[in-house]
């Protein structure tokens, strides 16, 4: 693509916020965070509506360099080299980057209102042990939901047949150390704010290391192997087809 026409059309996309996506050979001074150089290379640069930059290699999942929403975007060309100047207030930062082959750039106005549904939230799993106490234990009957002390919030808050408090941490992956810790203390501060002994920890994860099982058995708590639900149902399954007409 010539130079000259990805000026203009660059120029063009940025001034009307659209999105676009430069795959180019360029080459990067930045300087804020740290202070870097990237020589000539193979690059894609997203400029997003919100003049968000990222600047990727051809592998790997995380931008080699970028700059945050709302940075100062201008573009300028001289002799062969078209220019993105980027800077930022906050983080300070300023990032030039000097593009001497664009093979293609696309600019659109996507629009993108929808907000994201996570599936398998650590609330997930809490609402499904409320709904499913057995998970626990035979006698657990939990009381409420994410129960507020001075330390956080108790994942789920209930008892059991013997007159215990019980608390369940749950976890979405493999509760380690800090986990044990954590639970520690919601049973310490439950015990000083209800003036009770008699409160038992529960941890409700896929899995738990082994020093962790440890320090659980050492502090008289314990584990539960407990998944989060992984089951979503989007509006659009629901929606009839045309084939069943």
């Amino acid at each position: 693509m010539d130079l000259t026409e990805a000026f203009h059309s660059l120029e063009k996309s940025v001034s009307k916020k659209f999105i676009s996506v430069i795959f180019c050979s360029c080459e990067i001074e930045y300087e804020g965070r740290a202070k870097s150089f990237l020589g000539e290379g193979d690059r894609m640069i997203i400029i997003k509506h919100d003049y968000t930059v990222l600047i990727h290699r051809p592998d790997g999942t995380n931008p080699v360099n970028w700059m945050p929403q709302g940075s100062g975007i201008s573009v300028s060309m001289e002799k062969d080299v078209l220019t993105l100047d980027c800077s930022s207030l906050k983080p300070f930062g300023n990032m030039k980057i000097n593009i001497f082959e664009v093979y293609s750039l696309t600019s659109a106005p996507l629009v993108d209102t929808e907000q994201l549904k996570l599936i398998g939230s650590e609330k997930d799993m809490s609402d499904m042990i409320y709904s499913n106490p057995l998970l626990i234990s035979d006698d657990f009957v939990p009381i409420r939901r994410e129960e507020q002390t001075d330390y956080g919030f108790l994942d789920v808050y209930g008892h059991d047949g013997n007159g215990n408090l019980v608390i369940v941490e749950c976890k979405r992956y493999t509760a380690g150390l800090d986990s044990v810790t954590q639970l520690r203390r919601y049973v310490e501060r439950v015990k000083k704010s209800k003036g009770v002994g008699n409160v038992k920890g529960v941890i409700a994860a896929p899995n738990i290391s082994s020093n962790a099982l440890k320090m659980l058995n050492d502090w008289g708590f314990e584990y539960r192997n407990v998944s989060p639900p992984h089951t979503f149902v989007c509006d659009s399954f629901n929606q009839k087809r045309l084939k069943d007409f």
